[in-house]
């Protein structure tokens, strides 16, 4: 692999591409792929491994502080919206309509548009749930959770279990100050009957003005929440995205927020590497459903709007924006069995952005989806279950716009989470903090965006 920490392009034919999307699965397949491209045209790869949320965005910003952006890379739409709203993102309309033609129509939209340009070579997209060890509930007498209390109360009858669970905490609670924090932080208000960025329309049928709405009541309600489960949970500081996959495959916890099918999609690839029938049984043991609510709230009322949509973006002032393109069209429009590489390298992370993907013969029939036939059932729950009837309920809660999107970014909702775990701060001191805090960058979004 190219794989350096240079910046930018090394020449015009160089195309420096930064990717979380990058374990050992990855590794091979990209250097495969870039093998491959570099032998039918003109350009070379720099492969960059970027790391997770809250990683990846400090290494954007000093490349382009210095006048060096990379060519392209991989996040969320969010990640890269201020880049977006300065023009610095280049239209991928094109190659999104060539990757069509293979992999039928986007199954998603509006937080990658921009007007009638697309700035986003859409993958996957990520859907919320809960994740749960039906072993475990089965051993206690546990029932699937409706309520944040019905958690909590899991949570703490399996850390007291004692036993053959003696070293299993009952939940996994992310509390490092960006990331994971941040994301269950907003999923849990929005579970709760709010917007998980403060933020509502004044008028929700003209949708022409945005105000805070950030009741104290409600994400007061939801950081005592959070402060408890960590009583239950391995220390919440140490707990990122990739902590959470590797305690759930640990054993470490039985419940937990995630993603997709994403942690059984890791422990039956484990599974089949080690050739482990103990991890086949955790994967198989490993259910989803959408987050429960809180007290009353049911699904009707939960402000989840939409998935957020993950791919490629494409830089305007990269040093080879077109063999960038180039690159991204020759991956993903050649066949849908070249297409089902990149979801198989990192099995249940991604629900694929693409209509025809996952009921498609050449996804269906992957390895690891022959021999965990309940990794693929699981995304087939996620995406018809509980992005179907679990998502959009609310169409005040569709508050897609540039002043949302750099709300996103700010990381004081995931601080709000870790000084309430590490007692630093109290519920209402963090409650109050992150009040100022949503008033001044709301009034900084407002500036910028109008």
């Amino acid at each position: 692999m190219a794989g350096c920490i240079g910046g930018g392009g090394g020449g015009n034919n160089e195309i420096h591409f930064i990717t979380d999307y990058y374990n050992s699965s990855w590794e091979g397949l990209w250097s495969e792929m870039e093998s491959q491209f570099e032998s039918n045209t003109d350009h070379s790869m720099n492969i960059e491994n970027g790391g997770m949320s809250g990683t990846q965005e400090g290494r954007l910003a000093r490349l382009i502080q210095a006048g060096n952006p990379p060519d392209a890379n991989t996040s969320t739409f969010d990640q890269v919206a201020d880049i977006w709203a300065t023009e610095q993102l280049s239209s991928v309309g094109d190659v999104v309509s060539s990757i069509e033609e293979v992999n039928g129509k986007l199954n998603v939209g509006g937080a990658f548009l921009g007007g009638d340009e697309i700035y986003q070579v859409p993958h996957g997209v990520y859907v919320s749930d809960f994740v749960y060890r039906q072993d475990v509930y089965d051993e206690l007498g546990l029932s699937e959770p409706q309520t944040f209390q019905d958690v909590l109360d899991n949570a703490k009858a399996i850390d007291e279990a004692g036993g053959q669970y003696s070293d299993m905490r009952g939940y996994g609670l992310a509390g490092m100050p960006t990331g994971k924090s941040q994301d269950e932080f907003q999923v849990l208000l929005s579970s709760a009957g709010i917007s998980g960025l403060g933020i509502r329309w004044k008028d929700p049928e003209a949708q022409n003005e945005l105000e805070i709405h950030f009741p104290e009541n409600v994400v007061t309600t939801v950081l005592q929440y959070m402060k408890d489960l960590a009583q239950y949970s391995p220390d919440p500081t140490s707990i990122g995205w990739s902590k959470s996959l590797s305690g759930w495959l640990q054993g470490q916890y039985a419940q937990q927020y995630h993603l997709n099918a994403w942690p059984i999609g890791l422990t039956a690839a484990q599974a089949e590497a080690q050739d482990s029938d103990a991890l086949r049984g955790l994967a198989k043991a490993t259910q989803v459903r959408a987050y429960p609510t809180w007290g009353n709230i049911d699904k009707n009322e939960n402000w989840l709007s939409a998935p957020a949509p993950d791919g490629y973006h494409v830089f305007a002032n990269g040093g080879n924006t077109q063999g960038a393109k180039e690159w991204f069209k020759w991956l993903y429009a050649d066949s849908m069995e070249k297409t089902v590489q990149f979801y198989a390298a990192d099995p249940g992370r991604f629900l694929p952005s693409y209509a025809d993907v996952l009921g498609s013969d050449a996804f269906r029939n992957q390895d690891i989806m022959q021999a965990h036939p309940h990794l693929l059932e699981k995304l087939q729950y996620v995406q018809n279950e509980i992005w179907g009837n679990h998502y959009g309920s609310v169409d005040a809660a569709n508050i897609s716009s540039p002043v949302a999107l750099y709300l996103q970014r700010q990381w004081f909702y995931g601080e709000m989470v870790n000084r309430v775990v590490t007692n630093s701060m109290t519920v209402q001191e963090a409650y109050d903090w992150g009040y100022g805090q949503l008033e001044s960058a709301f009034a900084d979004a407002q500036e910028q965006f109008g």
